[in-house]
Formats: C-alpha cells, structure tokens, sequence
C-alpha cells in the first residue's frame, strides 16, 4: 500500500493539507507497514519456536519475541495516528482517496 500512499495526493482527498504533515504522514505510514512486517516475522519466528522447542522455552521465547514486535509497531502506529488525526481524515477517508488514486493513474 505504500506505494499508492506516495502517489496520493490532497487532491484526492478532496482538501488541502499543510504540506510538510502531509508529507510526515506518508513517511509514517511507510515506517508502519515496515514495523508491521517486522512484527509478522517475529510473531513466526516465536510460533516456530514454539513448534520445534516446545515447551516452557518455546513458549517464553514465544511471548518474548510477540512483545518485542508489539514495541516495534506500537510507536510507529502512534506516529501515523497522530498525523491522521493532525491531517482530520479517517480510515474511510483514505480508502476513498486510494480508491480516486488509482482511478487517476489508470
């Protein structure tokens, strides 16, 4: 998604934005889905540990690793929070200017 998220524009959100938090937000979001992908691999990397160690020892690894990508992701997810709220657009608001995005670049 962070590739259409750097081609979206105000325009396709239907306001203007200050130019500098908008640009704050789409670097947030990128960092996010970076931490989010890094909190996947943990989250498997302690399943497979669970599975093949067993255990005890699987199962704090296990909850070590969740932990670790819970603190990787949560202050990434914070940041791009704040600037949505900062910026005033919701979820459903971003879907739609996905959605106009694509329908521009096509």
């Amino acid at each position: 998604m962070s590739q259409i998220v750097d081609q979206l524009t105000s325009e396709d959100f239907g306001k203007t934005f200050d130019a500098a938090l908008f640009s704050e937000w789409k670097k947030s979001v990128a960092a996010h889905e970076k931490a989010s992908v890094i909190n996947i691999v943990l989250f498997l990397a302690g399943m497979a540990a669970l599975v093949f160690i067993g255990a005890l020892v699987g199962l704090g690894l296990f909850f070590i690793l969740a932990f670790a990508g819970l603190g990787i992701s949560l202050p990434k997810w914070k940041k791009r929070r704040d600037c949505q709220l900062a910026l005033g657009v919701s979820n459903s608001d971003i879907r739609q200017a996905v959605t106009k995005c694509r329908a521009r670049t096509k």
